[in-house]
C-alpha cells in the first residue's frame, strides 16, 4: 500500500488505475475501506483514496486534527504524487473536508462531487446523528463501528472488513471530526467557489431536501437523486453511484 511521511507520521492511501485522478474522502471513523466498491472505476480512472490522519492505517499521535489540516494532508498527497488537478469526491461528512479543500485549492480541483454531503448542518435529525455519534465514540467506539458497518454492508465478510478498519481509528480524532463537521458552515464559501458541483443523494435519506437547500446559490451544479437509495450510497448503491461517476467524470 502506498504511503508518504507527513509531519512525523505516515499517511496511507490507495493509488490504483490510470487516467483522470479521482480523490475520495471518507467520513469520520470510516477510512478508505468505505470506497472499496468504487475500485472497479480503476479501469477508467486513477483512484486516490487516503486514510486521513487518525483513521485506518494512517496513525496519529495527536488527539485533534482540524478540517483545514485534513485539506493540507490531501494537498500534500497530491503534490507527492505530482498530481496537479483532480476530481474531488467527498462522502457524508467527508464532504466537509472536500469543500474546504476545494475552497482553499481551487486550482487543483476541476470538479467537486459530494455524496450525501452538506455545507452546514441544518436538519434536526442530522444534528442529532452527529451528537449521538460524538457521545458513542467517546463511550463505546467499538459498538459504534459495528452499528455503522452493519448499516453500510450486506455481507458478513464486508462487515468484518469495515469493522476491523474502523477499529483502527483514534476515538478522539474521530470525535473531533464529528464535532467540526457539526459546527462547519461553508455555505458562503461554496457559493463563491464557482467550481462545477455534482450533488448525489439517496431518495430515502430524509434530510436530503433541507440540505440541498444550502446549495441553492451554488452554480454551476447538477443534482442526482438515486431512486430507493438510503444514505449509504458508496457501499449499498454502488452500481448507481459508479454509473454516475463514470458518466460525469468521464466527460
Amino acid at each position: 500500500m502506498p504511503s508518504v511521511s507527513y509531519q512525523g507520521s505516515t499517511l496511507f492511501f490507495d493509488d490504483i488505475g490510470k487516467g483522470t485522478p479521482l480523490v475520495f474522502l471518507h467520513p469520520p471513523g470510516m477510512g478508505r475501506v468505505v470506497f472499496s466498491k468504487q475500485h472497479t472505476l480503476a479501469k477508467q480512472f486513477r483512484l486516490i483514496i487516503p486514510d486521513l490522519s487518525g483513521h485506518g492505517d494512517s496513525p496519529s499521535l495527536k488527539t485533534f486534527v482540524s478540517i483545514d489540516s485534513y485539506a493540507e494532508e490531501i494537498n500534500f498527497i497530491l503534490d507527492h504524487l505530482k498530481i496537479s488537478t483532480c476530481i474531488l469526491i467527498g462522502y457524508s461528512a467527508g464532504g466537509v473536508v472536500a469543500q474546504r479543500f476545494a475552497a482553499a485549492y481551487k486550482d487543483k480541483v476541476t470538479s467537486l462531487i459530494l455524496i450525501g454531503a452538506y455545507p452546514k448542518v441544518i436538519h434536526r435529525k442530522l444534528k442529532l446523528m452527529h451528537l449521538i455519534g460524538m457521545k458513542m465514540v467517546r463511550n463505546h467506539p467499538v459498538r459504534l463501528a459495528k452499528i455503522i458497518s452493519k448499516a453500510h454492508t450486506k455481507s458478513k465478510e464486508e462487515r468484518k472488513q469495515l469493522i476491523l478498519h474502523m477499529n483502527k481509528a483514534n476515538p478522539e480524532i474521530w470525535y473531533h471530526f464529528y464535532k467540526q463537521s457539526l459546527q462547519y458552515d461553508g455555505i458562503e464559501e461554496m457559493k463563491e467557489c464557482k467550481l462545477p458541483l455534482l450533488l448525489i443523494y439517496g431518495e430515502k435519506s430524509d434530510w436530503v431536501n433541507d440540505q440541498l437547500e444550502c446549495y441553492k446559490d451554488c452554480h454551476p451544479k447538477k443534482v442526482y437523486i438515486i431512486p430507493g437509495a438510503s444514505h449509504q450510497i458508496p457501499t449499498l448503491y454502488h452500481d448507481a453511484l459508479n454509473a454516475i461517476l463514470l458518466g460525469e467524470a468521464g466527460n
